[in-house]
């Protein structure tokens, strides 16, 4: 059985995790000129980091790899959407607008992230209609729609009555409510 996310509170947890859990550091760092070979037994020579380096396919799934960051925002985004179901499907009104808007700005992110780093770049005044990515609730076929939608995810979430954050750090995870 699924857990309900029927109040605020649990709306304002499961916003918590919309965020992604992995990271494109070794991706990004590899595929840059920030590299450089410095000699045998020095650096990374494990995988994937070679093949980043050689800009080879990654077939690997698991630590630092194309398929894990994906995945990883992936999941974010499905958070972030069962947040704002939850939100309209219980009726949780202006007592979660901070989480709807923080939900929007976390999927907006991470459709962001997704088409910066596996889609073509953006072009200020070209024609962007080269394949973007899977929008989890539309899919687009187009870069400047994936644009076009974030960007109003974004503006969405301004409009919220977010007038300061609704978390504090306790560690290093953000808690609700504290």
């Amino acid at each position: 059985m699924r857990a309900e996310v029927n109040t605020v509170d649990k709306v304002a947890q499961l916003v918590t995790s919309a965020y992604p859990k992995r990271n494109y550091y070794a991706m990004a760092e590899t595929y840059s000129d920030n590299v450089l070979d410095k000699g045998v037994g020095v650096g990374h020579i494990n995988e994937p980091f070679p093949d980043l380096y050689f800009w080879k396919d990654i077939e690997a799934t698991g630590n630092n790899t194309p398929t894990e960051y994906w995945n990883g925002l992936y999941e974010g985004i499905s958070a972030a959407n069962q947040a704002l179901e939850s939100i309209e499907k219980y009726n949780l009104g202006s007592a979660a607008n901070a989480y709807k808007g923080e939900a929007l700005v976390a999927r907006a992110y991470a459709h962001f992230m997704l088409v910066t780093f596996f889609a073509k770049a953006y072009q200020i005044n070209g024609t962007n209609d080269s394949p973007g990515i899977p929008y989890v609730t539309v899919p687009e076929t187009e870069v400047i729609k994936m644009y076009e939608r974030g960007y109003s995810s974004f503006c969405i979430s301004k409009n919220t009555g977010r007038s300061r954050s609704r978390y504090s750090i306790a560690g290093r995870r953000p808690v609700a409510g504290a």
